[in-house]
């Protein structure tokens, strides 16, 4: 960005594979550059990008360092002259998502609560699993649990505890909590209700996705774990449900 005039250079993008793909990203000003731009210049909004010109690789228009999405990723911005967006001039980092470690949680039936003033609540125990990743792999220890609330529309909210144990000699344990929907049309989210028919469903017919995170005192995984964020995708396969998470960085 040219000091002072407002006029923004056109990012250049770089990528990255992530599984098997590839994730475009900008190229950002300098951390003092971008604090100069955003606090010392009334630098100009960007332009709204032309749909039809895209840079071919990432489906993003050259002209502006702002993300596009298209299809049901699409939302609507009043990105333009008159945005009450903050600081338009600075460009932060944009986070990435990387496959940090899978795991699979064996479940008990669940005991249905019945209706409470928040929904239909179901309270289903953790009976086991296995994880592993590039930091550690493990068990999941018996015990934990998920409260789960049903709404009108048969979506799940998740919230769910339990601990990891690791497969070292001295093995460390890790508290995971997990916060979350599972979403769908009626016909499918009736069937991820039975766990003999959720094994004929498509994970892509569905969305379950997570907040994860993770605690724990152990001096061997507590840099890794404790301020670590992440994004679960996850199915239920019969009376398991497995999760692939990946780190926010």
């Amino acid at each position: 960005m040219e000091k002072g005039s407002g006029k923004q250079a056109a990012a250049s993008d770089t990528t990255t594979p992530v599984n098997n793909q590839r994730t475009a990203r900008s190229s950002l000003e300098t951390e003092e550059e971008a604090m100069q731009a955003g606090w010392n210049t009334a630098a100009s909004f960007p332009k709204p990008a032309d749909p039809t010109h895209t840079d071919g690789l990432s489906g993003r228009s050259p002209q502006t360092s702002l993300p596009s999405f298209t299809g049901e990723q699409a939302t609507s911005r009043a990105f333009d002259q008159s945005s009450l967006c903050p600081h338009p001039g600075l460009f932060l980092p944009q986070p990435s998502l990387h496959l940090d470690f899978r795991m699979a949680v064996t479940l008990n039936p669940r005991i249905p609560l019945g209706p409470t003033p928040f929904g239909y609540r179901n309270w289903i125990s953790f009976t086991g699993g296995t994880w592993s990743g590039g930091w550690g792999s493990g068990i999941v220890l018996p015990g934990g649990q998920d409260s789960q609330l049903i709404i009108g529309d048969g979506s799940a909210h998740l919230d769910t505890n339990y601990i990891l144990q690791t497969s070292d000699n001295s093995p460390a344990h890790i508290v995971i909590k997990t916060n979350g929907w599972r979403t769908g049309s009626p016909e499918v989210l009736a069937k991820l209700a039975d766990p003999e028919q959720a094994d004929s469903l498509d994970p892509s017919s569905y969305k379950f996705r997570l907040f994860i995170e993770m605690e724990t005192g152990d001096e061997r995984y507590r840099n890794t774990v404790n301020c670590g964020m992440w994004i679960g995708s996850g199915m239920r396969k019969g009376a398991e449900v497995i999760y692939d998470a990946y780190r926010v960085s």
